[in-house]
């Protein structure tokens, strides 16, 4: 089994920044046209002022407080984000597809876009379900042992939360396999990170941390530029529009800039233990993905990148 470096993976997304600074360029107008385009439709719609007592919006107060196009602009996010992500998915494992900056619209988007809603879905119905099965196992020690029900209910807490990233790490490749393989193939999602469940914690633990920084600091930044446009500090109603508009661009352009960098981070890091996976083969999934009877002729599930 082939080793690869947690850091190697996890700092992916900055090479293909470094190397295809265009592509990234045209990555970045589209989040930032998403981003205008629903702050566009949520100045035109129809606001409420909820009351101060009230903790939580219902559905309805939401689509009340973004207007009638709230699907559109989730429907525009998720285009973006499907396109985007095949583009790094992409430039990482095909990167002699580069025309269009690696931007397509075909079968691939549409493949991840369904794959998308029906995981949000079953994680919608079906999340729950393993708090609610530890909840069932731990109820009789709670009542027998009521002074410790809160230790338990704590351990039960921390066990939820380590199945759940079991869960998501061992499925974390569903996407980059579906890209590379061209298809929906269920039976090869399972074994396709087995053995390998700590190396690609470890490369989601550096991506979080680089993204949890890189929150921070826009998170500062954008409090420096809203200090230094303050429209109050404006003389004059031109001005003062003016000095908002400026405000408003700079912070969409730096989102936009957050979520191509948060995606290309988590995405090529994807793409490159994938293609490590792959290239190890000495798993199922590397014999199927070489045999895929659906893949054309001269394709591959990618080049596996430099250890």
């Amino acid at each position: 089994m082939t080793a690869f470096a947690p850091t190697v993976a996890a700092f992916e997304g900055f090479r293909l920044l470094r190397r295809e600074p265009k592509a990234a360029f045209v990555w970045m107008l589209l989040w930032l046209a998403a981003i205008v385009f629903t702050a566009v439709m949520a100045a035109s719609g129809r606001r409420i002022v909820p009351p101060a007592h009230v903790a939580y919006r219902s559905l309805q107060e939401n689509a009340d407080r973004f207007g009638p196009f709230a699907a559109v602009s989730i429907a525009v996010f998720l285009l973006v984000w499907a396109t985007t992500t095949v583009a790094v998915y992409r430039a990482v494992l095909r990167p002699s597809e580069r025309r269009f900056f690696f931007l397509r619209l075909g079968a691939d988007e549409l493949r991840l876009a369904i794959m998308t809603l029906a995981s949000f879905l079953l994680v919608l119905v079906f999340g729950g379900v393993p708090a609610y099965l530890l909840l069932v196992l731990a109820a009789p020690f709670m009542r027998a042992l009521p002074a410790l029900a809160r230790d338990i209910a704590t351990v039960g807490a921390l066990v939820t939360v380590a199945v759940d990233v079991w869960l998501g790490v061992r499925l974390s490749l569903i996407s980059v396999e579906t890209f590379a393989e061209r298809r929906f193939h269920l039976t090869a999602y399972w074994p396709l990170a087995r053995g390998r469940f700590w190396y690609l914690l470890a490369c989601y633990f550096l991506c979080f941390l680089m993204v949890f920084a890189l929150s921070l600091s826009l998170f500062l930044i954008g409090g420096v530029v809203v200090w230094l446009a303050n429209p109050d500090l404006g003389v004059g109603n031109l001005l003062r529009r003016g000095s908002v508009l400026g405000l408003a661009a700079v912070l969409s352009i730096l989102t936009a800039s957050f979520w191509l960098v948060s995606t290309t981070l988590f995405c090529a890091c994807q793409a490159y233990a994938f293609g490590v996976i792959i290239a190890d083969g000495k798993t199922d999934v590397a014999i199927a993905a070489s045999r895929a009877p659906r893949a054309p002729k001269g394709a591959s599930v990618g080049r596996a990148p430099p250890l």
